[in-house]
């Protein structure tokens, strides 16, 4: 029978609806499957073509070449040339687009894939979110700075090339506002980090575990939205992601490249997304929030229900996709 389930954390209710439920064949998609070439010439992120990105502000290189960039995107949506300033527009309030667009173009390999890579390069990976996130932080302007990653076409991304993304803005979208604000209600009541208390409670269930490491774990969690959706959390207490440490990091790089690769054997190379949320380094190291990486893969499509009521119905029980996931 279907139930509503609430995320502690944030205060959403979801139905997850057991009668639903799909094998993970289910969820594959028939697509045309082509081989992808270790090198295009039209991709503007191969080697050989790096006259078509703007010059790299964060580079690492090997014997002369390089093995990851961050450029600034050429599309950017924001930045640093508008002015950000808030002004009144008759009865609505508008600001300058002010804010900075990167790309983390993650290999020189056109057909490298996070998942399946060496672990040093995502350890590479991890390393550029830090030293990025830093230092746009520093800018008193910029409000959030967010990392995410788009992986297929249907989760947004419009290159093959094994690329993620960082958009830092003036503006914090209330959606988060609201996630941090309920996180520091709830340590007010209790006088205890949600986000611990829930890390608690997976490692002593294990119902929803899907892996842990020495510093993170990473589960399906109890009210999730999507099918074979996770979470990545540090074990310790911690609220700003820029405050990870090199022994971190590569912790963090196995257990994600770890649970992307369960992901892409399970169901096939699914189209998914991740991000990573934390609180602003201006907000300090507070006690009331964790940060943590989302993945949300992309197999079932919000509908009139969902976009009408913020309720998602996920026709999978996080229970049994944990237990899948653990056993690839």
């Amino acid at each position: 029978m279907s139930e509503f389930r609430q995320n502690i954390s944030t205060g959403e209710w979801v139905i997850v609806a057991p009668e639903r439920t799909k094998r993970p064949a289910d969820y594959c998609r028939e697509r045309q499957k082509t081989q992808v070439p270790a090198h295009s010439e039209s991709c503007p992120f191969c080697p050989g073509n790096e006259h078509k990105c703007k010059e790299p502000v964060y580079e690492v290189k090997s014997d002369g070449k390089w093995t990851l960039r961050v450029v600034p995107n050429i599309f950017a949506a924001v930045n640093r040339q508008s002015p950000p300033v808030r002004a009144k527009d008759g009865l609505y309030l508008s600001a300058g687009g002010y804010g900075e667009a990167e790309v983390i173009i993650e290999a020189p390999s056109h057909n490298a894939d996070i998942a399946f890579m060496p672990v040093e390069q995502v350890q590479d990976v991890i390393r550029a979110y830090r030293c990025r996130f830093n230092e746009l932080s520093e800018d008193p302007n910029i409000a959030i700075v967010n990392i995410f990653k788009n992986y297929g076409p249907t989760a947004g991304a419009s290159l093959v090339h094994p690329h993620s993304q960082i958009i830092a803005t003036m503006v914090s979208p209330p959606h988060i506002t609201e996630q941090i604000f309920y996180a520091r209600r709830a340590f007010n009541t209790w006088g205890r980090c949600v986000y611990c208390d829930m890390i608690k409670e997976e490692l002593a269930v294990r119902k929803r575990l899907v892996m842990e490491s020495e510093h993170f774990i990473a589960f399906c969690p109890f009210a999730s939205k999507y099918p074979y959706e996770m979470r990545i959390m540090p074990r310790k207490h911690s609220a700003i992601f820029g405050t990870i440490t090199p022994e971190e990091e590569s912790d963090f790089a196995f257990i994600l490249q770890s649970v992307l690769r369960k992901l892409s054997l399970l169901l096939d190379y699914p189209d998914y997304n991740y991000y990573i949320r934390s609180v602003p380094n201006s907000d300090g190291l507070v006690q009331y929030y964790h940060w943590h990486l989302a993945i949300t893969p992309r197999l079932v499509q919000a509908a009139g229900f969902e976009l009408g009521t913020r309720i998602y119905i996920n026709p999978s029980l996080p229970e049994t996709c944990a237990a899948e996931l653990r056993e690839i």
